[in-house]
């Protein structure tokens, strides 16, 4: 196919015309190539299936021979019912029948073997049909499309048929030959075709194979292009002195773990680059990543340039502006804090400051991307849990300055292999283990939130002058939830049963000073038991606290779970966690077992995932992760690894390859809708 036959309009085919052209339109088909791309998400079996082992209610899909004209009779007005016998084999003959739908009988004849979809009904003996399947004299699989109102599926197979009928089959091979005959993959003219008229399973198989390995090789192309071009960027170098920053870290007052370590000399050896450094970092709840972000500001100050943290709430900068400069003023260094929550006099200092170049670090929320704010030398900036930021709101910070290196933080790790191809435009650094003295959460899953063990350990808890966090989902009721208990309840609650202890609230209904007061009381040690909604989620740091408790705990996923725990176990001493939960269905009862069975983050990101998708749990809408359009990242996470190592193996050794199979794969990497 010519590339200008490829992108030829949907509407150019036969029977397709502008009201149907709009409606593809709405399925985000615009081209022929677009209408070959929409893979069915599943296939009907017509196959022939015994009555007998059809559960009664079942939704299922039925092949035979009509053998009784189909009559409709009218009852109650324009209410109808359409009757037809129908031989399931030579020995079976069921009734069917059709609500409201006469006009189904102008499409049906005796002899006529069609598939019907419908309801089984085990004491009639019927099918109550919902839709009717012409069936062809080859395999009974017909394919199941996404759609649109007014856009029926027999209008979108028909349109499929007639993109493969009406127009040249000389579709452009795009992965390289050499990995087509190492993987045994399938031509992609045909795999298209038996993605969507498949000749049986296996060859439907093989057709996925090769989709899906192509997606992602192109792709990993596409990345491998970006990563080239931003090599090719001028960025600003950190050319920063290394004895005087050995000397800082000397000045903190603990070890670095081996992950820290690791970390800190890979960023700093990017720092030393001629183009931008683009850098992931990533690590479990409590690695340690912060410090490792301080010690790579430091770098870049030292250099002579600025440097700025964008962090997602106002409570976790004042407390990053504290644990900063607790480590370091006493060197002569400083950070500033830019909020919305600020006096004109204070924040206007603080815009002079950054645009004078007297302020070297700041650590901010989003007042740091405002228009106001100018920089004098921005060379450096570190991004805190950016899920939470969308991609235009990371890109703005990186324009107040040219060439600006940053690093991308991330307490949602997955495993580097995944992160690599994820991010495949980044580098990825990895902290795995926690700081040494910092013992597992034991974790215990109860039914119950008045239990007796829970009501005993939140006793000794106190009794012992430790803190406790209690989590719950919802500060108010609603007529949906009526079950949950909200903020001020359970505070209540829990004055009447340990009435010599302060219980504190915090939730997204009281006010900034309020919500400031209310967590300052908690790290003061004034409030013993912190009453919360999941505000507390991320980054508050009280090391007192040894206990949390998280109510209605099914209604969270496994990330969050493990971030709310982490809030718990910032010390030497054995901390532990409580999910209060019943569970309706499997899957929340598993997330619930995978919680009381590991602590590992990066165990717990990989299962969310299978559970959830990757979309949910690394923040798809926000981040800008790429969406195939057919590939799952998770379960075809091996085929993703490969492509990558074949993309780069290509790079590394170009002459593997044809200059035509280069100029074809370029071409295809640009006209993707992948999202970088």
């Amino acid at each position: 196919m010519t590339e200008e036959n490829w992108n030829a309009p949907v509407t150019t085919l036969k029977g397709v015309g502008p009201k149907q052209g709009q409606l593809f339109g709405q399925l985000g088909v615009f081209t022929v190539k677009d209408l070959m791309h929409h893979f069915p998400f599943r296939f009907e079996d017509i196959s022939e299936r015994d009555i007998n082992t059809i559960l009664d209610n079942e939704k299922v899909t039925l092949k035979g021979k009509i053998v009784t004209p189909p009559v409709v009779n009218y009852f109650g007005g324009k209410k109808n019912r359409l009757n037809f016998r129908f031989a399931i084999d030579e020995t079976t003959i069921i009734q069917v029948s059709f609500f409201n739908q006469p006009y189904l009988a102008k499409q049906l004849e005796i002899g006529q073997t069609i598939g019907v979809y419908g309801k089984w009904q085990e004491s009639r003996q019927s099918l109550l049909g919902m839709r009717i399947i012409k069936a062809s004299d080859g395999p009974d699989f017909n394919p199941v499309y996404p759609s649109t109102k007014g856009l029926s599926q027999a209008q979108i197979t028909k349109a499929i048929k007639q993109a493969f009928e009406e127009y040249p089959r000389s579709i452009e091979e795009i992965v390289p030959q050499i990995l087509n005959d190492h993987y045994r993959l399938m031509p992609l003219e045909e795999a298209l075709h038996q993605m969507h008229f498949p000749t049986n399973k296996e060859s439907h198989e093989q057709a996925e194979r090769k989709i899906i390995y192509q997606e992602f090789f192109l792709y990993q192309w596409r990345l491998a292009l970006s990563r080239q071009q931003n090599q090719e960027k001028s960025g600003q170098r950190i050319m920063y002195d290394v004895d005087e920053l050995r000397e800082v870290i000397e000045a903190i007052p603990f070890e670095l773990t081996k992950g820290q370590k690791q970390a800190v000399n890979e960023i700093c050896f990017d720092l030393l680059a001629k183009y931008p450094m683009q850098r992931l970092l990533q690590g479990d709840v409590g690695s340690g990543k912060t410090l490792v972000a301080f010690i790579t500001m430091i770098a870049a100050v030292q250099a002579g340039f600025q440097t700025a943290l964008l962090v997602p709430t106002e409570i976790l900068a004042k407390q990053h502006v504290l644990s900063f400069n607790n480590f370091f003023e006493s060197i002569g260094l400083r950070a500033e804090i830019l909020i919305g929550a600020m006096g004109a006099k204070e924040k206007r200092d603080v815009l002079e400051g950054l645009d004078k170049g007297r302020i070297r670090i700041v650590i901010g929320t989003h007042a740091l991307i405002q228009e106001s704010v100018t920089f004098d030398k921005l060379g450096y900036i570190v991004i805190d849990e950016q899920h939470r930021f969308g991609v235009n709101q990371r890109q703005s910070l990186l324009e107040k300055g040219t060439g600006v290196n940053y690093v991308q933080m991330t307490a949602t790790p997955i495993p580097r292999s995944l992160a690599l191809s994820v991010y495949g435009e980044m580098a990825v650094s990895t902290i795995q283990e926690r700081p040494k003295g910092r013992l597992p959460i034991i974790t215990r899953w109860l039914e119950d939130p008045l239990d007796q063990q829970l009501e005993q350990h939140i006793h000794q808890t106190l009794s012992d002058g430790h803190q406790i966090y209690y989590v719950l989902p919802l500060i108010e009721e609603s007529e949906h939830m009526t079950e949950i208990e909200n903020v001020l309840a359970v505070q209540e609650r829990l004055q009447f049963t340990y009435p010599n202890y302060q219980i504190g609230v915090l939730h997204g209904q009281m006010n900034k000073e309020e919500q400031e007061n209310a967590m300052q009381a908690f790290k003061n040690n004034e409030t013993h038991i912190l009453v919360a909604t999941t505000m507390v989620e991320v980054g508050v740091d009280v090391p007192n606290s040894t206990l949390m408790v998280i109510q209605s705990a099914e209604r969270f996923g496994l990330a969050q779970l493990h971030q709310l725990r982490g809030r718990v176990g910032r010390n030497d001493l054995q901390s532990y966690c409580y999910l209060i939960a019943q569970p309706k269905t499997d899957q929340g009862k598993q997330r619930m077992e995978i919680m009381t069975s590991t602590n590992d983050g990066f165990v717990i990101s990989q299962e969310d995932m299978k559970l959830r998708g990757i979309g949910d749990v690394l923040g798809l809408n926000q981040s800008g992760l790429p969406q195939f359009s057919y590939a799952n990242m998770i379960e075809d996470q091996a085929v993703l690894i490969a492509a990558q190592e074949d993309v780069r193996g290509i790079i590394q050794q170009p002459t593997r390859i044809e200059t035509e199979e280069f100029e074809r794969l370029n071409a295809a990497a640009k006209e993707t809708t992948i999202q970088i």
